[in-house]
């Protein structure tokens, strides 16, 4: 049996070391600690805190709230839509 991924727009940011506040502002209320530049942060989700580093992406999901995909993996599945 052949498996699909279901296609559906998302939003998303890459992390970097010069867009914190952006980053902050994205994610709306959910509660975001930075580490050091190049070191571990993370962002608490329903689920518990996930764990992010620097060039990662944050998705926003249908309800608003993000959650992290690693950088590797984004860039594998997603594809940016213009507008």
């Amino acid at each position: 049996m052949k498996k699909y991924i279901k296609i559906t727009p998302v939003e998303a940011i890459q992390v970097n070391p010069y867009n914190y506040y952006e980053v902050i502002e994205f994610a709306n209320s959910q509660d975001i600690k930075f580490g050091s530049i190049g070191f571990f942060h993370k962002i608490e989700t329903l689920e518990g805190y996930m764990v992010f580093k620097d060039f990662d992406y944050l998705i926003k999901n249908s309800t608003g709230e993000c959650y992290v995909c690693a950088r590797d993996f984004f860039e594998k599945t997603y594809k940016e839509v213009k507008e």
